[in-house]
C-alpha cells in the first residue's frame, strides 16, 4: 500500500518555503517519525536536503535526477516507479512518500492513504500540496495546537 505523509497549511496548501518547512511543530515532528518506523519512506532529493541526513528509524530511499551517489544510510533511486519497485522489494506492506510538491503530485493517483497535518496559520511558500479530490474522505482527526499554531492530524482514505 502507498500511503502519503504530509503537513501543509489548510488554506493555501504550503509544504514549504525556499527549500525549508516555515513552520517549528516538535509534535509533528514525533508523529512522523512514529508513522514511519520501521517502513520504506520516499522523497525528493529537496525535502532530503531540508532533513539532511539519514533517519535511523526507517528505510530512507531519496529520488533524484541529479543525484549520481546515495546519501550516506539511504538509497538512492532516479524516478518515483524505481522508488515504488525497491521498497517492494524489501517486503514493505506499507511504502510512505514525504515529499515534495512533485513527488505529491505524481504519487496521489497511487495512493491509499494520506496522514496529513493540516496547519490552520497560513505561511508564506512556494512549494504545496496538491488539492484533494472527492474520493478522499477524512477517517480520523485530532486537533491540536503548539508554539501557538493551530493544527489537525487527519488521516485520508482513498474511496476508489
Amino acid at each position: 500500500m502507498i500511503s502519503l505523509l504530509a503537513a501543509y497549511t489548510k488554506n493555501n496548501r504550503v509544504i514549504g518555503n525556499k527549500g525549508k518547512i516555515p513552520w517549528n511543530l516538535p509534535s509533528e515532528r514525533n508523529r512522523f517519525k512514529k508513522i514511519c518506523k520501521n517502513k520504506c519512506v520516499l522523497m525528493g532529493r529537496k525535502s532530503f536536503e531540508e532533513i539532511g541526513h539519514a533517519l535511523p528509524y526507517c528505510t530512507l530511499v531519496i529520488i533524484s535526477k541529479t543525484l549520481k551517489k546515495a546519501p550516506e544510510k539511504c538509497m538512492l533511486v532516479h524516478s518515483l516507479e524505481e522508488g515504488i519497485e525497491l521498497c517492494s522489494r524489501l517486503n514493505q506492506t506499507e511504502i510512505l512518500i514525504a515529499g515534495g510538491e512533485q513527488i505529491y503530485r505524481q504519487s496521489l493517483p497511487l495512493a491509499k492513504k494520506i496522514y496529513a497535518t493540516e496547519i490552520k496559520t497560513d505561511f508564506d511558500g512556494d512549494a504545496f500540496f496538491p488539492p484533494l479530490d472527492k474520493n478522499w474522505k477524512c477517517v480520523k482527526k485530532e486537533s491540536k495546537c503548539e508554539n501557538n499554531i493551530e493544527y489537525e492530524y487527519l488521516t485520508f482514505l482513498n474511496q476508489v
